[in-house]
């Protein structure tokens, strides 16, 4: 499953199946460009199954695509 963002809903949310690729794009946004106000990764009850997290502050959509899902190590 790829990364989605719905950048038309106020929050933004971000999805995908994986609560640890999550983790790590708010780890990547937190560090790499100082994004600190959003929620938690919680499951997505509303178009699971999978999971999802809330931007509560302004983010360049750059920064998301620049995140490079295809270099995280697989989940057992």
């Amino acid at each position: 499953m790829a990364l989605r963002v719905n950048w038309d809903r106020t929050p933004v949310s971000v999805h995908h199946e994986s609560k640890a690729l999550l983790e790590l794009l708010i780890l990547h946004l937190k560090n790499k460009h100082g994004l600190r106000k959003r929620s938690i990764v919680m499951e997505d009850r509303e178009e699971g199954p999978g999971f999802l997290f809330f931007l509560y502050q302004a983010c360049d959509p750059r920064w998301i695509a620049e995140f490079d899902i295809t270099k995280i190590p697989e989940e057992e």
